[in-house]
């Protein structure tokens, strides 16, 4: 069993090497204090907690590195090459539920993704631990099984993953991409995945339809989030010199089927609702 002061070695796990060529070029806020520092959550000891009596079924058969309760959720990290096995027994044990699976990027910082799956039991013995979290570390060029033999949710959870971080879930019977193109170049959940997207992004849709030679006569997508155009009319988030609602958020048309005409000359603030 570790104890609470053992919980600082999961900011780098021993076996898990700090080396990475990575590096975090996502924007950062401008409004962030200087000097300001996240409030750490409390974990409290898995001894004397409802969690205990799952931790010991656990432990039995497999190897727990940490174990904790925070926010009234038990969480278990273990070794990612448990990860089948534990989802067997928990759920044998009454935790039928994947409500969520996904992964964070460390890779910049620590060389690691941090894996978590949320499980939930509905079975009413189950009150006092309904929710518990399953966490592993995995780098980037290892693979991690596929759990969805025993949790279909984990079917199109997987897909994700791999769709936007690249992770390999070895055994899935489909790994292909869910959200993302399949033919997309690069992986955009990932801290190293530029936000405004890299060549392969900004041509995509010219080399798709027209074709690399028609990438200077169309030119590039403007995919930057963060530009404002002060002259462009057509926009609901457009605001002009006097901090009021331009034109272009006023139909103008002379017929509209679903959506009542507006005509700036009528509008009317109202001072209170009614």
């Amino acid at each position: 069993m570790q104890n609470l002061n053992n919980l600082q070695a999961l900011k780098v796990p021993p076996h898990i090497s700090s080396k990475t060529p990575h590096k975090d070029i996502q924007k950062k806020s401008a409004h962030t204090p200087r000097f300001y520092q996240p409030i750490t959550t409390h974990k409290q000891n898995i001894q004397g907690s409802s969690w205990e009596v799952i931790y010991n079924h656990i432990a039995y058969y497999f190897r727990v590195e940490h174990a904790y309760v925070e926010l009234g959720i038990g969480v278990f990290w273990i070794h990612k090459d448990d990860i089948l096995g534990v989802m067997k027994c928990l759920h044998s044990l009454g935790y039928e539920v994947l409500s969520d699976m996904s992964a964070i990027d460390k890779l910049a910082n620590n060389g690691y993704f941090e894996m978590f799956y949320q499980l939930q039991s509905l079975h009413s013995g189950f009150a006092d631990k309904r929710r518990l979290r399953i966490k592993c570390v995995l780098r980037e060029n290892e693979q991690i099984a596929s759990i969805s033999s025993v949790f279909s949710l984990a079917l199109w959870s997987e897909r994700e993953a791999y769709d936007m971080l690249g992770i390999i879930f070895a055994n899935h019977p489909n790994l292909t991409r869910l959200l993302m193109p399949r033919d997309w170049v690069g992986h955009p959940l990932r801290r190293s995945y530029p936000l405004q997207g890299d060549e392969h992004a900004s041509w995509y849709e010219i080399d798709k339809i027209f074709g690399k030679e028609y990438r200077e006569v169309v030119g590039p997508e403007q995919r930057d989030s963060a530009r404002v155009d002060e002259n462009d009319r057509g926009s609901f988030a457009c605001i002009d010199e006097l901090g009021k609602e331009s034109e272009g958020l006023y139909m103008q048309a002379s017929k509209a089927i679903f959506v009542k005409n507006l005509s700036q000359a009528k509008k009317k603030i109202l001072q209170r609702r009614k």
